[in-house]
């Protein structure tokens, strides 16, 4: 906080402002602080003054941009940038503001009310009075607050502080599977899928700061500190006796490395010798590893596009030294090798070895751990990537064969076949998963309590009480919710058909098991910039008003239990506006410094829209 100011008890003073050429005051009892400008959640479809919202000290601030507000031409944040606090009302409301001037008296000054008609362009209902300096030429606009932030003082009896969870227990409509159904979490182990019962998966976690434990087993990672208790954390790589999945696409980058030098060394040898044996690089061919490597690291992904080019160029450089070397001297071929070849090879070289950096750093964006309940023991499972949360009928899950030996055939299940058998999931028995000895190491990790109680955060030592389960996903920055009860599955994005003279937020329809859905891009739906679809896409699978449809989302985050005293009501400047009814609620994780905004599904689409998505589904 940079500066605070109290209640005056009288009203003769303004604190005074600036945006754009115009100079604006507010009341001083009005404004309970000025901060410097924040880091902001943008809000999907809401009024185009809502800048978006912030975290005040473990409170939602909805922030107000001044310049939109009052049609004034728009500007970028500058060091002198602030954001008023103001009470509405008994709510607070930031307003961004160019640069804060001072306070003035309101004494010896000419008061009149504003014309109808600003020259400035400003609608006269936002500003309450013009006041005139009788010292200099000075014109200060006082504003309106409850106009300029459109905030009524009505409040419905029925609203509360937070929001209700649903009275649903886990067999509720959405989530429950039918009888002959089983709903599984899925995700990756190397090129393996393996899947665990969603009754198991307590939460899903990206990855954070986890403590190493001294003289642990080699597969115990450590423990990671979640709602002031201690999580032990198994790599279930490394208890399958693999190697760690960041050493594992190391030595698949170095295994590259060392193939591109043998190549480079065979290859001059053939270009001075009379041979054909060593021929240039199969673009094609070679190519797959990078095809195949999947992240969602944005920087990983651009150094892997270069070492595409990179390879291409020195596929095509290759190719045409090959076809010269019969048709020039010896001399000039060298001269080309060591001029197009050397070059493209070295810069090949050295992002792969950049690409090696990276991955010791961001691969953790593509892992998970899964926290589990082992009879009442929660325990953390290091994942390489998730994959889906999907219902499997019963008749696909066979028994494991009893080719499979070993400690793997004792930590299954059973194997469910997808695809005609083209897709297996290892069904993994949690309980069967660790040694009774084992069990007993882990519980004395976890009986050591974490608690200080200055980190505790409100409502955060209370999860157990009253917590719902929330899917949380990305769309560009900003980061949004639905509980888990309103979801059925979570899939990948593969085949979408586009529908002719579709509603613009449909994407296409897709095949789920036989049934043909329709396909929403959220995006698009928000109004928000169009992106290709990728690696991290995923459909989540929903029921609007009984209707089965899919959500593409950017990506999927994790699930997390959260508190009901975490979820406050959206701000009244968003709730009021039938654009975002959609918005159900604010999740404020203060102690991660997370915002997430939270859907009530059945409210994404207007009635309009619901009725241009069943014409879709008819013509199906």
């Amino acid at each position: 906080m940079e500066a605070s100011m109290e209640k005056s008890t009288s009203e003769t003073q303004i604190a005074t402002f600036q945006v754009d050429k115009e100079m604006f005051g507010i009341g001083i009892h009005r404004i309970k602080e000025i901060v410097r400008y924040p880091e902001i959640t943008h809000v999907p479809r809401s009024v185009g003054y809502l800048k978006g919202l912030t975290n005040l000290r473990g409170n939602v601030l909805p922030v107000i941009d001044a310049r939109v507000r009052l049609n004034l031409p728009i500007s970028e944040v500058s060091d002198r940038t602030r954001v008023l606090v103001l009470d509405v009302h008994d709510s607070l409301v930031g307003v961004i503001v160019d640069n804060v001037r001072g306070v003035a008296s309101l004494e010896n000054v000419r008061v009149e009310p504003p014309p109808p008609i600003l020259s400035s362009g400003i609608d006269s209902r936002f500003i309450r009075n013009v006041i005139h300096s009788n010292t200099d030429s000075q014109i200060t606009m006082e504003l309106n607050v409850e106009t300029l932030c459109d905030i009524e003082n009505t409040r419905s009896s029925e609203e509360g502080s937070s929001v209700k969870f649903q009275n649903v227990s886990t067999e509720s409509n959405a989530s429950k599977a039918l009888v002959n159904e089983r709903q599984l979490v899925t995700f990756l182990i190397g090129m393996e899928e393996y899947g665990f019962s969603i009754q198991t998966v307590e939460e899903i976690l990206r990855v954070s700061k986890i403590t190493e434990v001294p003289d642990a087993p080699s597969y115990v990672l450590g423990l990671l500190s979640l709602r002031n208790n201690l999580l032990p954390i198994i790599d279930l790589r490394k208890l399958f006796k693999m190697s760690s999945l960041v050493d594992n696409k190391i030595q698949e980058i170095e295994k590259h490395i060392n193939s591109y030098r043998t190549w480079l060394s065979n290859f001059e040898f053939s270009l001075k010798n009379d041979t054909n044996q060593f021929k240039p690089i199969d673009s094609l061919k070679a190519m797959k590893w990078i095809e195949s490597f999947r992240t969602s690291s944005e920087n990983i992904g651009k150094i892997l596009q270069t070492v595409k080019f990179t390879h291409q160029e020195l596929s095509y450089q290759s190719g045409t030294i090959f076809g010269l070397k019969n048709e020039q001297s010896a001399e000039s071929i060298q001269e080309l090798f060591d001029t197009r070849i050397t070059i493209s090879f070295n810069r090949l070289i050295t992002k792969l070895e950049e690409c090696k950096e990276a991955l010791l750093v961001e691969l953790k964006e593509d892992q998970r751990i899964l926290v589990i309940d082992l009879n009442n023991q929660s325990i953390g499972i290091m994942v390489d990537r998730m994959q889906q949360v999907i219902r499997v009928p019963e008749n696909l899950i066979d028994p494991p064969p009893g080719i499979i030996h070993g400690d793997k055939k004792d930590n299954l299940q059973g194997i469910v076949k997808l695809d005609s058998g083209n897709r297996l999931i290892l069904l993994i028995d949690e309980l069967r998963l660790f040694s009774e000895d084992i069990m007993n190491s882990l519980k004395k990790m976890d009986s050591v309590n974490t608690t200080n109680e200055e980190e505790k955060v409100v409502g955060e030592e209370n999860l157990d009480r009253d917590e719902g389960q929330l899917v949380t996903f990305r769309l560009g920055k900003e980061e949004f919710g639905i509980f888990i009860e309103d979801v059925r599955e979570i899939n990948r994005l593969s085949g979408i058909t586009a529908v002719p003279n579709a509603p613009s937020f449909v994407e296409g329809i897709m095949n789920l098991r036989g049934n043909v859905i329709p396909a929403v891009d959220l995006r698009k739906r928000f109004g928000l910039e169009s992106i290709q679809h990728g690696e991290s896409t995923r459909v989540i699978i929903v029921d609007i008003e009984e209707k089965t449809t899919g959500l593409i989302v950017d990506s999927v985050s994790d699930v997390i239990r959260i508190s009901r005293s975490l979820i406050e009501s959206p701000p009244e400047v968003i709730s009021s506006k039938v654009e975002t009814e959609f918005i159900q609620g604010i999740g404020n994780l203060v102690k991660q410094n997370r915002f997430i905004i939270i859907l009530n599904v059945n409210k994404i689409l207007s009635g309009s829209e619901k009725e241009q998505l069943s014409s879709v589904s008819s013509e199906m």
